[in-house]
């Protein structure tokens, strides 16, 4: 097979998946990713969007397939378009989307320009629209131009080095970021009971909208045991 239909594979293939059509498995998938890698490793589909890590999906399907048995957190899946930022030195250097798209001049004024650290931080968050539309943050990148006053950027994660992930989201929001509420808990029962209280609009008051809850591991090293697919992370899930 020629290095352009790989790329073309790889390319269709992940676009449907986002659609929520996938053509194939994660396997299949990460198969076809690592035949690319092998004859064209600088092919434009594996770079990593914006300079840094990829900005990752998540896996959804039945909880009790999923479940470890392992601490975790319940999150908001809110309802807007996932974004990541890079820091150098504690400066603000790059923000990207998923499809790794620069959108600095979206997220500039939503966010710190500078933070009190000296490695390289990674945030990711999820940009939403204060009028409540989904459609107002995906404008807003499509233009590449955004009102702050009708934009929040509300972070959700990171990408760097913290025990837990309940550590990480502390951080996070010491450094002055608005982050997402996360409940802890080592019981399966008391995930399903709060997924059934966001079903029923009880479980978050907060200005965004949601579209789901989202689970974690909270121990990083776990986390690093399960790995991920080159497109979601294993040791997360979206319940919708």
């Amino acid at each position: 097979m020629s290095v352009d239909s790989l790329r073309k594979q790889v390319r269709q293939a992940d676009a449907a998946y986002r659609a929520g059509v996938a053509l194939m498995s994660d396997e299949q998938f990460d198969a076809l990713v690592a035949q690319l890698r092998a004859v064209a490793p600088m092919a434009p589909e594996l770079q990593k969007p914006g300079g840094g890590s990829a900005l990752l999906s998540l896996d959804n399907g039945p909880l009790e397939d999923w479940w470890t048995g392992a601490p975790v957190i319940v999150q908001p899946k809110i309802d807007g378009a996932a974004v990541a930022l890079r820091y150098e030195r504690g400066v603000l250097m790059a923000a990207w989307t998923r499809s790794g798209r620069d959108c600095m001049e979206v997220v500039r004024g939503l966010v710190p320009g500078r933070l009190p650290v000296s490695d390289v931080f990674e945030v990711r968050g999820e940009l939403w629209g204060r009028d409540g539309r989904q459609s107002t943050p995906a404008t807003a990148l499509r233009r590449m131009k955004g009102d702050p006053a009708g934009l929040g950027l509300t972070a959700y994660g990171g990408a760097f080095q913290e025990r837990t992930e309940v550590a990480a989201m502390s951080l996070i929001s010491e450094l002055g970021f608005d982050v997402v509420d996360s409940l802890l808990t080592t019981r399966i029962e008391e995930v399903e009971l709060l997924h059934a209280r966001w079903r029923a609009g009880k479980l978050w008051n907060r200005p965004w909208g949601s579209d789901g809850v989202v689970v974690k591991v909270v121990d990083r090293e776990l986390q690093r045991e399960m790995g991920e697919s080159s497109r979601a992370p294993r040791w997360a899930l979206a319940v919708k």
